[in-house]
């Protein structure tokens, strides 16, 4: 009887340390989320599931590029991609966007793609991003709710950056940074 109960307890504890070790993981390490909607697309589609690698900026600045989730409400993340760096000059003109005045060079918007200004980020008007914040947009320019909206994100308020997309098989990914030609302007 009392080797019954020691495989049990043996037993009860091994799922206890795995389950403690996973909420860890899960909570402080990599955060599984959902893709909702289709402001990523093409890049990536509504209901792809990715891990969002919370460490990320504890000791190291978002870059040019990265696709980062952030807190948008109290109820609502969104997920879009770093376009602009603190204290750069953002500028649509005519469908493109400019960055400290020159052209960003975007490869992963369609061709056919233009960047329709909004509430915040108007044609032809320069924005000045704030110190330690991030003007994020969504690569589906045209169904994507973001800065040109809502204007710049605090640092804190990014959770975290997307590293691999894991299910559906089919959209199965590493999520990196593309390589800019930022019209000699450099992905920082």
């Amino acid at each position: 009887m009392m080797d019954i109960f020691k495989k049990i307890l043996d037993s009860l504890e091994f799922y206890i340390f795995a389950g403690v070790f996973f909420i860890i993981i899960w909570y402080f390490v990599l955060s599984p989320r959902a893709v909702d909607g289709i402001s990523m697309y093409p890049y990536l589609h509504n209901n792809d599931f990715i891990l969002v690698y919370k460490l990320q900026y504890i000791s190291k600045n978002p870059q040019r590029g990265e696709i980062v989730v952030f807190k948008h409400s109290e109820t609502q993340d969104y997920i879009k991609r770093v376009i602009g760096l603190p204290n750069e000059t953002v500028l649509i003109q005519d469908g493109k966007v400019y960055i400290d005045g020159k052209i960003l060079s975007e490869p992963y918007l369609d061709v056919t793609a233009r960047t329709q200004p909004e509430a915040t980020i108007r044609e032809g008007i320069p924005y000045k991003i704030p110190d330690n914040q991030y003007v994020l947009f969504g690569d589906n320019r045209q169904y994507s709710t973001d800065s040109r909206e809502f204007g710049a994100v605090p640092k804190e308020y990014i959770e975290g950056r997307a590293v691999v997309v894991w299910f559906p098989p089919e959209n199965a990914k590493f999520v990196t940074k593309p390589h800019y030609s930022l019209g000699n302007l450099s992905a920082q």
